[in-house]
């Protein structure tokens, strides 16, 4: 351990970690579940398991913990201290509105994308069973190619991605990405980076989930990608 190193709480980063573990079935799961899954002592994994029903983030149902909602108030003062919800929020559901399509905003957090808002229309919303807080694989999506090609990365391929044969050159050429319907479900994909003002490097992405079939090319490019840069310009204040 480096003398940096010394000051960090290594329990504290298991705390969080475990906290992230939980599973989205809303079942709970057991101490055993949780120490399984982290690969701690199930001695350990109690320890923290008990800290946090203590300080409220956790409750127990028997032998089965799930989280409570004090654990949203976690992410409160990043959305706040953003203006996410001030500024970001009604952007993105004005432009909605006017598209017709519900656009999800995510943003760059080490190696993968955080899904942060979703802005609904009237219409049904389709988020592709992503919530607030969400992860999102990078190669896989449309939001994260978006993010990838604007990174100053390489001209890597994104063909691991499914539905797509697209490099990242080809994407940064476009000023878009887009993900078709590969995989049977019956909805595309179709995103734009989203820049912070003082970084030409992307920070996360703008896009859209519609049904398969639903707007030809020439909807897309005409329409759709402009308003989503659009909108990508009118948010950055606030990346």
């Amino acid at each position: 351990m480096t003398e940096a190193d010394s000051e960090i709480s290594l329990t504290f980063a298991r705390g969080l970690a475990l906290l992230r573990a939980f599973d989205a079935d809303g079942k709970g799961m057991t101490v055993a579940d949780l120490a399984r899954r982290l690969d701690y002592t199930r001695a350990a994994t109690r320890r923290l398991v008990r800290t946090l029903e203590m300080a409220g983030y956790v409750t127990a149902d028997g032998t089965r913990y799930m989280l409570t909602p004090l654990v949203l108030k976690l992410g409160l003062g990043f959305l706040q201290s953003r203006s996410i919800g001030r500024l970001v929020g009604p952007v993105l559901h004005g432009e909605s509105l006017a598209l017709g399509e519900p656009i999800s905003l995510a943003l760059l957090s080490g190696r993968e994308l955080v899904y942060v808002v979703h802005a609904p229309t009237s219409a049904k919303i389709e988020t592709a069973g992503y919530t607030i807080g969400s992860s999102l694989p990078l190669t896989a999506t449309a939001m994260g190619q978006a993010t990838l090609a604007f990174r100053h990365a390489p001209d890597l391929s994104v063909q691991d991605g499914p539905g797509t044969d697209q490099g990242l050159a080809t994407i940064r050429a476009r000023g878009f990405a887009h993900v078709p319907d590969t995989d049977g479900k019956g909805f595309c994909a179709i995103a734009v980076p989203a820049f912070g003002l003082d970084t030409d490097a992307a920070v996360g992405a703008l896009g859209i989930v519609y049904p398969n079939g639903r707007y030809g090319t020439d909807h897309l490019l005409d329409v759709i990608v402009p308003n989503l840069q659009k909108c990508a310009r009118y948010i950055a204040m606030a990346l």
